[in-house]
């Protein structure tokens, strides 16, 4: 076999394992939706611990992180340790507090808790809808992830677009066949095995590209390109990449839901607290190789990689996500490349999954059991949920055949989208005082959703906008402004009886 031939097969034997898992999840399903997206409430430790952090880190993390830090460098790693680290304190102080009301009430989505606190079916289908379409980006950079990892692993034998299409399918066919029960499986798999990888790929590159390790690759640096031990990003950029990344990110639905899995709140405590660990030590190994693959860039390795490869790799897929693929297949041992491959893929399917089940769940729960077809049995509803993955999945597929850029940049606009729950969140979780009303809620998020999308580069070029930001920064404004909005009009208008009476049932909830 060729070298690109066993990366391969040892990609697909990782895909047949999970959809080996969602088939016995599908065993033991209970054709309930509570059952199909919370596991019944029951989950463990681990299970909890892992389907968090894995579902976290995406191709986010395998893939972008190394580019981010290649071009950007030690700025990467002080951002990313500051948001890994806030995304855990806000799971243990909010997430806990989300998944007690959520027993009490009966929560298992984002729009249930949010509508049902506010008691605005309005707010419902407004936190649904805008949700689903801001996912769409998330949804987007898993797709461009997998496809870049089965092109390069093969060599180019499997183009991107149907590299990216084929991983795709794995991912939604196990969720299908075992609900998010199959997502909660598999990623303490894909947990296990991306973390490993990261670690693994940092260790063998680094030895075969610095046999003085990192403190050689630091040195190279120093003479080769000292700006990347400085700082890169200015204090609002490092802000909103904070903002956007912790809060932002725990507050979107294929996380939010993980607040309502947990057995208890002693479990999820804890998985907060490992949480935390795994997703910033898991940028140490990723600094490694993104900072290596940035001296290799520098001066070339004669016959291996030319000098200024990372561009020639940008103007071929789009973005600088290919750069890590492309050190695991050239630096290392084809079946080492496939395992680690495999880790990629994992890091890309054990978000994707969870995406296209949470989706689903928003648009299914909060949308057609409730408006489109009320009172029908539970198996319709998870018939129409396993529908709508495929649907989400295809429109992901199509917007990464775009090549539509950086994986860092996309996923901005997913969580500064998600940002924009933060004010209404708050409130729910802290109902001491009721300082914002349905009314309130509902204008500032809109208005941030707004300001979000129309002052994000990627989006607002659609809208002529003459002046447009990152998402880090548009989703820092829109929040800004969302803030006043809701303060402001929650203080103009009043909250009905039933809002009132409902405020203080989730106050004894949480203060009994």
């Amino acid at each position: 076999m060729e070298a690109w031939q066993v990366t391969t097969v040892i990609i697909f034997v990782y895909c047949l394992m999970v959809i080996a898992i969602g088939y016995l999840s599908g065993r033991v399903l209970k054709k309930s939706l509570e059952d199909f997206y919370v596991l019944s409430r029951r989950a463990g430790t681990v299970v909890t611990f892992l389907a968090t952090a894995a579902t976290y880190h995406s191709a986010f993390a395998f893939l972008t992180s190394v580019a981010v830090f290649a071009r950007t460098g030690v700025t990467f790693w002080i951002a990313s340790s500051a948001w890994t680290t806030m995304a855990a304190v806000f799971m243990y102080l909010v997430g806990t507090r989300l998944m007690k009301l959520g027993r009490a009430r009966g929560h298992i989505s984002p729009a249930d808790g949010l509508a049902d606190f506010y008691r605005s079916e309005l707010l419902r289908v407004l936190v649904a809808v805008i949700m689903a379409l801001f996912v769409i980006a998330y949804i987007v950079v898993q797709a461009v992830g997998l496809g870049l990892i089965l092109d390069i692993g093969s060599n180019g034998a499997i183009p991107y677009a149907y590299g990216s299409l084929i991983l795709m399918l794995v991912a939604t066919i196990y969720m299908v066949l075992g609900g998010l029960r199959a997502a909660y499986w598999t990623d303490v798999l894909q947990g296990v095995w991306m973390y490993l990888g990261i670690v693994l790929a940092a260790l063998l590159i680094i030895g075969r590209l610095a046999p003085g390790g990192l403190p050689e690759v630091m040195n190279q640096l120093r003479t080769l390109r000292p700006s990347l031990l400085t700082m890169q990003w200015d204090p609002v950029m490092m802000l909103g990449t904070i903002m956007i990344y912790g809060p932002g990110l725990m507050l979107l639905p294929h996380l939010w839901i993980k607040y309502y899995m947990a057995r208890d709140e002693r479990i999820l405590k804890a998985s907060a607290v490992g949480t935390a660990l795994y997703l910033s030590s898991y940028y140490i190994p990723a600094a490694m190789i993104g900072l290596s693959a940035a001296v290799v860039n520098a001066v070339g390795m004669p016959g291996v990689l030319e000098k200024g490869f990372m561009d020639v790799l940008r103007a071929k897929y789009g973005s600088d996500d290919a750069i890590m693929a492309t050190m695991i297949t050239t630096f290392l041992h084809p079946a080492v490349a496939g395992f680690l491959l495999a880790g990629a893929a994992a890091a890309a399917m054990s978000t994707l999954d969870s995406f296209l089940g949470s989706t689903s769940l928003l648009l299914t729960r909060d949308i057609y059991q409730r408006y489109v077809r009320p009172g029908r049995r539970e198996e319709e509803y998870v018939l129409v949920s396993r529908l709508l993955m495929f649907v989400w999945m295809l429109v992901g597929w199509y917007f990464a055949i775009l090549k539509p850029g950086l994986i860092f940049d996309i996923t901005a606009i997913a969580v500064a989208g998600g940002l924009q729950l933060v004010p209404m969140t708050i409130q729910m979780v802290i109902p001491k005082r009721k300082v914002i009303n349905k009314h309130g809620a509902v204008a500032g998020f809109v208005v941030g959703s707004i300001i979000v999308t129309l002052f994000t580069v990627q989006t607002g070029k659609y809208f002529r906008m003459p002046v447009t930001y990152h998402a880090a920064v548009a989703g820092l404004l829109g929040l800004a402004i969302n803030i006043v909005v809701t303060l402001v009009v929650s203080a103009l208008t009043r909250p009905s009886q039933e809002e009132v009476r409902t405020f203080e049932e989730y106050k004894s909830i949480l203060y009994s």
